[in-house]
């Protein structure tokens, strides 16, 4: 947290971390079925933006965006599910938003 007591720096810096998680782990996995690429994201991805999740809750709607960024790319290259929209998606692998 910052000396403002603002949640954006840390929020940057994790979301920067998650993103260069999905771009690893894409390059790394070349299957796309929902049960590979879904275990992957849980325990490599999601577990970085969960860490302290509840104490950021009153976070700014830009802080929330920019933590839903990562999910969102992630979640598109998933097989079969890619022509529906970001909220479809969670729907579809019975994930939770972070908002």
């Amino acid at each position: 947290m910052a000396a403002k007591l603002s949640w954006t720096p840390y929020i940057l810096d994790i979301t920067s971390k998650a993103r260069q998680k999905v771009a690893w782990v894409l390059s790394v996995f070349r299957s796309r079925s929902h049960e590979i690429i879904l275990t992957v994201y849980k325990s490599m991805v999601r577990s970085l933006l969960d860490y302290c999740c509840p104490l950021r809750y009153k976070s700014k709607i830009s802080d929330i965006q920019e933590i839903e960024r990562a999910p969102m790319v992630f979640t598109a290259k998933i097989s079969g599910i890619s022509d529906l929209n970001y909220w479809e998606h969670l729907e579809a692998l019975s994930l939770l938003s972070f908002q």
